[in-house]
């Protein structure tokens, strides 16, 4: 049973407040239509005790301590560290400090809304059923689908403009990052395990006709396991799937009146809140 400890971030359908923040595109102009988002899933060996997330066993904290894969306990995915580990060993990378692929599975995504069995066994009819992640078949509630990744990047394409708000479904943890004019981001993180929330930037973003840049990484441990971004127009009131239409693959090279693009690539990101939760 998941053990859920100290704090975590607000929800994103409060967070609305102050008025919206000028965020303009990477790329501006009008841009054919988007057939999903470049998607990659990756599950570990859950016995992997490489873990270097920080625990404080004292005050039973993340953040600051020891690893957690020095603990006997301290098997599998704990946060962000760990879910660069993973994809890293995913990419080739080898030796203790990066854990045995279990499986993995790369393609596009049409939506970004994925979960594992558990989750839509047990907590769908609350927020929402979810695609189940390409890594897995079995859809039975007794099903054990745990210790995987989900790493999302391409663009979003605005067509209309004005103001907007992310959220993203997570269980235990995730970041997303939004990259406009000039290398400008805008970035949320929540590190560690954490109970199951939508969560996002701290304010509506006044966006423009064009294409931003985006990552986002995800990860679970144990139990329920799920990832969905979605966006609102209407300060939060309503929140839909970001459409297929509305994603780019990163590899792909979109045109307008002014620009032949090619995607670079996301720069490494290494902010880390302090959120936890242990099993």
């Amino acid at each position: 049973m998941k053990l859920i400890l100290g704090t975590f971030l607000l929800s994103v359908a409060a967070s609305v407040a102050a008025a919206p923040v000028p965020f303009a595109p990477e790329f501006s102009g009008s841009f054919a239509a988007g057939h999903g988002a470049d998607a990659r899933f990756v599950q570990i060996d859950g016995r992997w005790g490489g873990s270097t997330v920080l625990w404080n066993e004292a005050t039973k904290t993340f953040g600051s301590g020891d690893p957690i894969g020095s603990f006997s306990w301290g098997t599998g995915l704990w946060g962000l560290n760990d879910w660069r580990a993973a994809l890293a060993s995913a990419n080739g990378a080898s030796g203790a400090g990066y854990p045995p692929i279990v499986a993995q599975w790369s393609g596009i995504a049409p939506v970004i809304n994925y979960g594992n069995a558990t989750y839509n066994c047990l907590h769908s009819s609350l927020w929402g059923p979810a695609t189940l992640v390409p890594l897995f078949t079995d859809t039975g509630c007794g099903a054990v689908q745990e210790n995987w990744i989900a790493h999302f990047k391409g663009y979003i394409r605005v067509t209309e403009p004005g103001a907007y708000s992310f959220g993203v479904l997570n269980d235990d943890g995730f970041f997303f990052r939004l990259v406009g004019a000039g290398g400008a981001t805008q970035e949320v993180v929540r590190d560690f395990l954490n109970p199951r929330d939508r969560n996002g930037f701290g304010d509506e973003l006044l966006l423009d006709v064009g294409l931003y840049g985006f990552e986002l990484g995800m990860w679970n441990r144990l139990e329920a396991g799920v990832v969905d971004l979605r966006w609102s127009t209407d300060g939060g009131e309503t929140w839909t799937l970001v459409p297929t239409t509305s994603l780019l693959s990163a590899n792909a090279v979109p045109t307008s009146s002014t620009w032949m693009l090619v995607f670079a690539g996301l720069a490494a990101w290494v902010p880390v809140q302090t959120r936890r939760k242990r099993a």
